[in-house]
């Protein structure tokens, strides 16, 4: 059931963006740190969106993987036997 439902939103969200990116076909400069160019608004904004998803799922990942190294840290730390 939670497979449907995020299949149907991902759905809604790529007729979305169809139908805005149908809307925004004029041109563009987009000025660079050392280049320019003129790309139509629709690519721009699925170019940055994409960069934008991406940057967000790299950093869930890299806390997500600090998450379970700090867990199997403290783990290995309160199974060792102590000497005394």
């Amino acid at each position: 059931m939670k497979l449907i439902l995020s299949l149907l939103l991902a759905l809604a969200l790529f007729l979305l963006a169809l139908a805005i990116g149908a809307q925004n076909d004029q041109l563009v400069q987009v000025n660079y740190l050392i280049a320019q160019s003129q790309l139509r608004l629709s690519s721009l904004m699925a170019v940055m969106f994409v960069a934008g998803a991406l940057s967000c799922l790299l950093l869930c990942v890299l806390w997500f993987i600090g998450f379970r190294w700090r867990g199997r840290q403290r783990n290995s730390q309160a199974t060792k036997p102590r000497d005394s």
